[in-house]
Order: structure tokens, then sequence, then C-alpha cells
């Protein structure tokens, strides 16, 4: 009851009436022994039901606790494991590495620990599992991911899908991983780079399908003569690598190039055929573990190549002083990949003169270029490079839009002049060339006609029937083709008749040694003999004296080309009007030589 509102209740002492207590609006909290229950409900749900593989396991590694994902995963029952250590499952291979970091982790509880390693399925196979774990000092904490699948991608990518040995990819890390080793071990690594000779007959002769056949033969031959610790690799086509560690001495690692040697003379027998190989290997050796594994790689392809060079030599080992060198030209390699962007590239023009007339009938496009930070360089100080890391390609198309452009140029001012453009060893082995060529052609609006593509003798022999292919395209084009260097090699008088020619250009080599040679004048009176049968222009390369000059006319040269008719330089400075007819009266003179700028 309510107290009468005109009492005070504290006038009399009586305890004044307390108000009934509500509930504040918020909904109660859950009594704690509740919320424990629910919390260990999905707890224990989550356990049950997650796809990734949980464990408690002892300090030893046995098994104490597992949820239900390790039977759909490893087809194994949690009650048949649990007591029973997981080293069991682990492939042999890994075992080391997880019982490292194991130990590791236990003695940092802080610090979680991640590994991948394989765990046996109940079926035999193996699945790869993706760990982290961490130790509490008394029992350790794990989850796992199956990462089979993408591990098996990764693996795809890391190796070669012919012969399944490791890429270059792989083969760099684990250069990596052993170069660091020498901090703890010491010893020597060795980097082998082996290059088989003429597994490109092989291919040509016996098919494609005997070729990987024996590739695969080799590689399981290779594997065989190294130690189960090395690595044999293969980087593409006929180029293997063998990485060795913990080498004592450079003998040891000579000794197992030798072995490599031997091992290839012993005949294989590949379908049908038995067929006996022959390699050159460059090793490289090193002690340091700092050095970087990709300069390893390439001072071993550097003492390959060496070796291959060298009458009777097939092994190499790389000199120390030779980095200097390498130094230098991956110097020249990184500014030469800069050089077209900065504008450092010139071409410059040499014409070569009918013999007859005195004119001027055609000018060779030549290449300088003119570093802004260096001196500059001639062609043959870094063209070769430029081959080797197909920076070639831009630069010759670079070459060949400059040269049609130019050509135009001089069309558009009444001098109809034939350009000639060489094209590189990597374009004469490839058709694609002929489209280059129209696509030049039509930007610059050059008629075909006024076009000559050069080719060296050494790139035609090189494949003969890939360049035949070659230069057919580029005269379905309507360009001109002319043989260049041709008598430099040991060619025979009728390749030209086996080209789709219109020239051949007689290499310097000869000419410069006719006047005291009389076979080298045998060999251009046979050459321009030929040409006249086959109504080729025979242009004398090199002319330098008056009397080479007049003995390549009185062997038959149509035309001539050299510093003694006219030398090099740019467009604007060259004269190619009637003022540089050469005078056709006896004697015959050259066209006077200017001083250059």
């Amino acid at each position: 009851m309510s107290p009468r509102p005109d009492i005070d209740p504290s006038r009399d002492g009586a305890t004044p009436p307390q108000p009934d207590r509500q509930l504040p609006a918020a909904t109660p909290p859950l009594a704690e022994d509740g919320v424990a229950r629910t919390v260990e409900e999905h707890v224990q749900r989550l356990f049950e039901m997650t796809g990734d593989l949980l464990a408690v396991l002892s300090l030893e590694g046995r098994m104490q606790l597992l949820n239900p994902a390790w039977e759909q995963v490893l087809g194994w029952r949690p009650s048949e494991m649990v007591g029973r250590s997981i080293q069991e499952l682990i492939h042999p291979e890994d075992s080391e590495q997880a019982m490292v970091l194991t130990l590791h982790g236990a003695s940092r509880p802080e610090q979680a620990v991640n590994f991948t390693s394989r765990y046996r399925h109940r079926d035999g196979s193996w699945r790869w599992l993706l760990w982290s774990a961490r130790c509490d000092g008394n029992s350790w904490f794990a989850a796992a991911k199956d990462v089979t699948d993408r591990m098996s991608l990764e693996r795809q990518a890391l190796h070669d899908p012919l012969t399944r040995l490791p890429n270059r990819l792989l083969l760099m890390d684990r250069a990596r991983r052993a170069l660091t080793r020498l901090h703890r071990t010491g010893g020597l690594v060795a980097v082998l780079f082996i290059d088989l000779d003429r597994f490109k007959a092989i291919n040509d002769n016996l098919g494609h399908a005997v070729g990987d056949d024996l590739l695969i033969s080799l590689s399981a031959r290779l594997e065989a003569t190294v130690r189960d610790s090395d690595t044999v690799a293969r980087l593409g086509g006929d180029e293997f690598v063998i990485l060795a560690e913990d080498l004592e001495s450079d003998s040891e690692a000579l000794g197992l190039a030798e072995r490599v040697l031997a091992m290839l003379e012993e005949p294989i027998a590949v379908g049908s055929a038995v067929v006996t190989m022959r390699a050159s290997v460059g090793v490289s050796i090193c002690h340091e573990p700092s050095r970087d594994p990709e300069d390893l790689l390439r001072e071993a392809d550097v003492a390959m190549y060496r070796a291959k060079g060298t009458a009777g030599q097939r092994l190499g080992l790389f000199e120390a002083d030779r980095r200097r060198e390498m130094a230098a030209r991956l110097d020249i390699e990184s500014r030469l990949r800069h050089a077209l962007a900065r504008h450092e590239m010139r071409l410059v023009y040499q014409p070569a003169i009918m013999f007859g007339s005195g004119q001027p009938f055609g000018c060779e496009a030549l290449l300088r270029w003119h570093p802004h930070d260096a001196p500059p360089m001639a062609p043959n100080d870094f063209l070769p490079l430029a081959e080797e890391t197909n920076l070639i390609a831009g630069i010759g198309d670079w070459v060949l839009q400059s040269a049609c452009m130019q050509a135009a140029r001089w069309r558009s001012e009444g001098l109809p002049h034939l350009v000639s453009v060489n094209l590189s060893a990597r374009s004469a082995a490839t058709v694609e060339i002929a489209e280059h060529l129209r696509e030049a052609l039509t930007y610059s609006e050059l008629p075909p006609d006024s076009l000559c593509i050069e080719v060296s003798e050494a790139a035609v022999l090189e494949d003969l029937e890939r360049a035949r292919a070659t230069l057919s395209a580029c005269k379905s084009v309507g360009v001109k083709i002319a043989l260049d260097n041709y008598g430099a090699g040991r060619s025979s008088l009728s390749l030209p008749g086996m080209l789709p020619l219109d020239a051949i250009k007689i290499d310097r080599s000869l000419i410069s040694g006719f006047e005291r040679d009389a076979g080298k004048r045998a060999i251009v009176t046979a050459a321009t003999a030929m040409a006249r049968e086959l109504r080729l222009t025979a242009v004398a390369v090199g002319i330098e004296t008056e009397r080479q000059l007049q003995l390549a006319r009185e062997m038959g040269c149509s035309a001539g080309q050299g510093n003694l008719l006219a030398e090099p330089d740019a467009p604007e400075r060259l004269r190619l009007d009637e003022q540089m007819r050469v005078r056709s009266l006896a004697p015959w003179r050259p066209i006077a030589r200017r001083r250059r700028r």
C-alpha cells in the first residue's frame, strides 16, 4: 500500500516505504555457465565441420586429438591414428625439414611454425599439406590445408615438360640455397653448362620424335652420372646444366665434367637408330656465398662457348680474370637495350659503283652506335652481342624502316636509288621477315624493287633449306636479294644457283688478298663467270687501292664498293647525282675522296 500523500512518514520515525525496483531496459546477460556451454558447443562444431586438418600433438609428435577432416583428406580415421607418431606419415625426404622446424618452434612458443610437406594417404599416394603450428610448452596445436593441387601446378611450372628435369627457375632457386649453405659447410659449388653437338642434325635427319626420345634418355644418363645431392636441369633445346655442391676442389668439378663427356660418347639406342653424341662443357666454380647464381650460370656458358670454339677441346673452365671482360660485356648489353629509345643509333650509307658507267646504282645502309656516355662503337663490337641477346630484332626493324624512309626521300628528290639492308642471321632463319618488309615498304611508300636485302653466306650455310625458304618469301614481296660475304667460307660455286638472288658481293678477304694471291684471283674469276651465267651482278667489296680496282674490273666484276670509291657517310652529305659519276675514261679513276667531318 502506498502512503497517504498528506502524511510525512519521516516525522513519526517510521521507515519510509521503498518504491518498486524495475529491471534495466537492456536484455540481461546469460549466466556464465551458459556462455561457456555455448562457446564449447561452437568450438566442437567448428572442430568437427572444418575442412582443414586440426591436431593436438605431444612434444614428441604423437597425435593426441584429431578432427574428422583427417579421414576426408588422408583417409585415416582419427581413432586409428591417436597415439601414433606423425613421423609415420611424413615423406622421408621431408622428415628432416619438419623435425628441424618443430624443434625450432618448440623453443619459441610465441612464434608460429609454417611449412609444407608430404603426407602418406591411406591409398599409398602422397598429399601436400601446408601447416601452421604453435607450441605452448606442453603440446603442439596445429592446422593444415591440403595444397596438393597447387603444388602440382607449381611443380609443372618448375620442371621441363619433356624430361621432367628441373627448369631454369628451379635450378636458380637450388643454386641460391647451395650458395647460402657455403656459410656453414664451406667447400665449393660448381655449375656445369652442357651443350650437345650435332643435335639439330639428328632432329632433321631422324625426326623430332627421335630427338625427344634421345633427350629423355640423356636426361636419365646424366642423373645416373651425378650424386643424389646434385641437380640436373634442362634449360631448353639441347642445353643441360649440372649444379654440384659440397665439392672439395676444382679437380673434383672437372672430374665430374670429364665423366659427363665420357658418358655422352657411349652409344644410345633410340628407336631403330643407334646414336653417339658429343658435347661441349663449361665449368664455373665458386666458394663465395655472396655470388649471384645467374653469374655462375653465365660464366659456365661463356666457358662452354670458348671450349666449343677451340679445335680439339670440349671442356672449358671459367677463369676468374674473365669476369672483368664479362662485366664490360654486360655493361654494353645494358646500354644497348636503351640505345634506340635514346636515339643513339645512326645509319650511314656507302654507295656501290657500276664499273661500266661509273655511276652509283645503290647504297648499303651501315649501322653506327654513338652512346651518349661512351665513345662510338664499331659494329663488330656490338652486333654479335645483339644477335646473342635477340636485341637484333628491334634494331633490325629500326634499320629497315629508317633505310626505306631514306630511300623514299631520295626518290622524292629525283634520285631513284637502290638501298641495301643487311639481314641478321636470326632474321634469315624465319619467313616472318617477309611481313616486316611489306610493312616497311607500305609505310614508307617505297617500291619493292628499290630495296635490296643482303644475307651473309655464313647465315645461309647455317641452315640452307630454311634460308632458301626465307629468301623465297622475301622475293615474293618484290625486293632484290644479294648474297653478302661470298667466298668468305667454304661454300661451293653452286651456292648462288640454289637461291633466288640478284647479286653476289664478293668478300673483302678475297679482294684485299688477290693482288698477291693468284689462288684468290682464280676464285674471283670463277665467281664472276658463274654470276654472268646466272645473270647476277658481281660486286667486289672492300676496294681500297687502285690495283684492287683494276684487278676487279679485269676479272669480270660488274661493280665495286669500298673506301677508294666512296666512303660511308650520312645521307645528307652523300652526292648521288651526276656529280658523283666516276670517270670512265682510261685510266679509270675512283671518286675523289672527301675529308671526314
